[in-house]
């Protein structure tokens, strides 16, 4: 590994809630830009809603590719859902089911 080199938290990439919040969250947040690239081959921004969840594998970060149970991502919110209404789940023939509390 090179000195320069960010070690990421968590084995096989599964993260615990406390490292998906303390670091991943929080660096991108901040915006810390020496992390910014490596958080987001890790955890890549993207409209879930605008795919289907078959297709989503694809868009999995590097450590989740090929891990069939599992998969994160940053999800931008929406407009109206910033504003306190419930994100858009439409998909072109169908929409996402929202499962568990908030």
């Amino acid at each position: 590994m090179a000195a320069d080199e960010v070690v990421i938290p968590g084995f096989r990439f599964y993260p615990t809630e406390e490292e998906l919040i303390l670091f991943y969250l929080k660096n991108k947040i901040r915006g810390t830009t020496e992390l910014q690239q490596d958080i987001d081959r890790v955890i890549p921004q993207l409209h879930v809603y605008d795919f289907y969840p078959w297709d989503l594998p694809q868009y999995a970060g590097e450590r989740c590719l090929g891990d069939p149970e599992q998969w994160f991502f940053f999800i931008p919110r929406q407009e109206k859902e910033a504003r306190g209404g419930r994100p858009s789940r439409l998909t072109r023939s169908g929409y996402w089911k929202a499962t568990g509390s908030p």
